[in-house]
């Protein structure tokens, strides 16, 4: 080994952090800069933060996959390997959208690693916390996420709204964590009380987010999700274009997924019987036009 001189393997990091979709790593440091990886599948949307949030410099060179830049009216810029980019402070967040998996060479200022390793580690907590609670809830939050990203970005929606959709379809159950299990796993019918409690979970899971600064769009997203486009849900009683748009998407995939999901107290119906009960109930307990881009997102993604 040459004296003052070290040597990294792929795989070796100093620190690690990931979950399914989404993996950093930090390779080095020394002063004032960072060297991270971060490796991300496609599909996902993720932002830079704004000068307001943190400030320094970052540098961001594409290794392979490809992203596209978000670029307002004056159209979205595609990223390919060996492109970069780099600043010393956003006035505003940037958004990215993953076209495909992609791996990414990051220099930055500390503690920009640690921002995001905290961020993805209070994130994977809160998941944890409600996949223990629920059995059911880790396949379905991820199949949420996935279809609701798909819904969004049919109907147009920007990236702000859509990495506050990502983090709200993933984690809109996460109030039941406070729901006693003495209700969330009972077999027979609800009482009237048991009801009124099982009905809070929206506003708790709310409460929950709005302690993670990151996650406070997501919490309008969670707290609105069983409201009804007809304003018969809970638990504000909203109506139509009140509700937010990521609540409106959730409601819908949401519903979706538990009818065409095998569970004990009902059989799954199949893919053509849940379209017919979703455009039956649009413009009541749906958004019509939500269902019809959610109906054409699983015909074209073969979902079953």
């Amino acid at each position: 080994m040459v004296k003052g001189l070290s040597i990294g393997r792929r795989g070796d990091a100093r620190d690690v952090v990931g979950k399914r979709s989404t993996t950093l790593e930090l390779l080095a440091g020394s002063g004032a800069l960072e060297v991270t990886r971060q490796r991300i599948e496609a599909g996902k949307h993720f932002n830079l933060y704004a000068t307001d949030e943190w400030s320094g410099f970052e540098f961001i060179y594409l290794l392979s996959g490809s992203l596209t830049l978000e670029n307002g009216t004056r159209g979205d810029i595609a990223l390919s390997p060996g492109d970069y980019i780099y600043h010393s402070g956003l006035p505003e967040k940037a958004y990215f959208r993953v076209e495909s998996d992609v791996e990414m060479l990051m220099v930055c200022t500390p503690p920009s690693f640690h921002l995001i390793r905290d961020d993805m580690q209070e994130m994977m907590a809160l998941a944890r916390s409600v996949e223990e609670k629920d059995r059911y809830t880790e396949g379905h939050c991820s199949r949420l996420e996935r279809l609701a990203i798909l819904t969004g970005e049919r109907l147009g929606l920007p990236g702000e709204e859509l990495v506050a959709l990502s983090y709200g379809a993933y984690l809109h159950d996460i109030g039941k964590i406070r729901v006693p299990d003495a209700i969330l796993n009972k077999d027979a019918d609800l009482s009237d009380e048991e009801w009124e409690e099982m009905r809070r979970h929206p506003g708790y899971g709310a409460e929950l987010l709005m302690e993670k600064d990151f996650l406070r769009d997501a919490a309008e997203i969670v707290r609105a999700h069983h409201e009804r486009y007809d304003g018969s849900g809970y638990p504000q009683g909203l109506r139509g274009e009140e509700i937010p748009i990521g609540a409106r998407v959730i409601a819908v995939v949401d519903t979706y997924d538990a009818m065409t999901s095998e569970r004990p107290y009902e059989p799954a119906l199949s893919k053509r019987e849940a379209i017919e009960e979703l455009r039956k109930h649009a413009g009541a307990q749906f958004d019509p036009r939500v269902v019809r881009a959610f109906v054409e997102v699983i015909g074209e993604n073969g979902e079953e």
